[in-house]
């Protein structure tokens, strides 16, 4: 067997290892990511042919130098050594950015992911729904094998991914089938899930998507079917069980007495007053951050200083907050790592999915959509640098090399 042959077998194992890992493995996303940056190296330093395609990437050169901009200001506002190791962990995933380019190339590496996220989900879905006694609890929140946050966002995702790769052609029936199957198993568990923020992610993107982007008529035509069968459903017999979800739907735009979105307002406010403190007092911190384990005491400490309702101080600190956790994926990435890499990271993942073109952006538009879902789960979870950052580079991978780009198509 030849060297290249052998690679590319290792190619396939490590994706079917990833795609698997994302709903049944946690630390097999670990060892997939530590796995998939040696890989990279090691065959780039065997194989010249491949070293070069990878290298003439422009993908690969800015992802990797976002990676070494994250070591950087990392290292400047570490006050301890773990604020250096967490962010070159969690940001593996840009490393498994340009693997998926040229992996997902293949259409076999496709196949070989697509049948590892649906059965790692199958799989997933069972036992979380065993887990419950397969009570259907509407309106609570079911957490599957990562915890609640991390749960939730994965499912709004993934049950978009499912509806953006779906294909009336090129497929069989018997496929056809488990994707719709899959995709409304995703839909019942993202529902059971009771995250808010997936559900409005999810939601809005993929109106965005049916609305402004044209797809395929009879996707359209399934859709309305489906929304107008499902809505005679939800008012007459099961009227009882969408209740809750409707009420909790609701709840979003409760601010006072909801505790869950007045903590949220509160944890804002701090994070931004830190924020504006920085930028007077500490400009350097302000730039690279405070450390993305160290962060955490300074929230409290700065908390304890500020000028603060003594009425709300009593309340937020009764619910055991704050913690450091500002709950929303901008603030939180500026105070721990920096307005640089936070701005830095953002604009990367614009043009990673639209390559700043209108043209690229029409041509095939699901990346863009699932980036757009992300962002706006970004806006009331912290999400990036995450498990969820992983996850999305999968689906989007998936969905990015189904329709590529002529500039990332992998050399024959």
């Amino acid at each position: 067997m030849n060297t290249k042959l052998s690679f590319e077998h290792f190619e396939s194992f490590l994706t079917l290892l990833f795609a698997v890992s994302v709903f049944v493995w946690k630390p097999g996303m670990y060892v997939a990511s530590g796995a998939i940056t040696l890989y990279l190296m090691v065959r780039c330093a065997i194989q010249p042919d491949y070293r070069h395609m990878v290298w003439n990437n422009r993908i690969t050169k800015v992802s990797l130098a976002i990676f070494l901009l994250g070591l950087i200001t990392a290292s400047i506002g570490a006050e301890q050594f773990q604020d250096i190791t967490w962010m070159a962990r969690k940001t593996l995933f840009l490393p498994a950015v340009v693997f998926f380019v040229f992996a997902l190339s293949r259409q076999l590496n496709r196949n070989i992911a697509m049948a590892g996220l649906i059965t790692g989900f199958w799989i997933a879905s069972v036992l979380t729904l065993n887990e419950y006694q397969w009570q259907l609890n509407f309106g609570d929140r079911m957490q599957g094998p990562w915890p609640q946050g991390t749960w939730d966002s994965l499912l709004g995702l993934f049950f978009a991914f499912m509806v953006l790769s779906f294909k009336w052609t090129g497929a069989s029936n018997a496929q056809r089938v488990i994707h719709l199957g899959t995709t409304a198993l995703a839909l019942l568990m993202l529902v059971l899930a009771g995250g808010r923020a997936p559900w409005i992610g999810a939601l809005l993107s993929l109106a965005i998507y049916f609305v402004f982007f044209k797809p395929n008529k009879k996707l359209v035509l399934f859709g309305l079917i489906t929304g107008v069968i499902a809505s005679t459903l939800v008012l007459t017999t099961l009227e009882q069980k969408a209740q809750p979800v409707i009420e909790r739907f609701a709840s979003v735009f409760n601010t006072t007495t909801n505790s869950s979105n007045w903590i949220r307002l509160q944890l804002w406010q701090i994070g931004i007053a830190h924020l504006n403190q920085l930028a007077k007092d500490d400009p350097v911190e302000f730039i690279v951050g405070g450390g993305a384990q160290s962060y955490d005491a300074k929230q409290v400490a700065f908390f304890e200083t500020m000028p603060y309702n003594d009425a709300d101080r009593s309340r937020l600190t009764g619910y055991g907050y704050p913690t450091g956790d500002t709950h929303n994926t901008y603030i939180d990435n500026a105070l721990r790592h920096g307005v640089l890499w936070t701005l830095a990271m953002t604009i990367y993942l614009i043009w990673l999915c639209t390559r700043f073109s209108w043209h690229i952006i029409n041509s095939n538009p699901t990346p863009s959509i699932l980036l757009m879902n992300l962002l706006i789960v970004g806006m009331f979870y912290t999400v990036v640098p995450h498990f969820v950052t992983l996850f999305f580079v999968l689906f989007w991978a998936m969905l990015q090399m189904s329709q590529p780009h002529p500039a990332d198509r992998r050399a024959t």
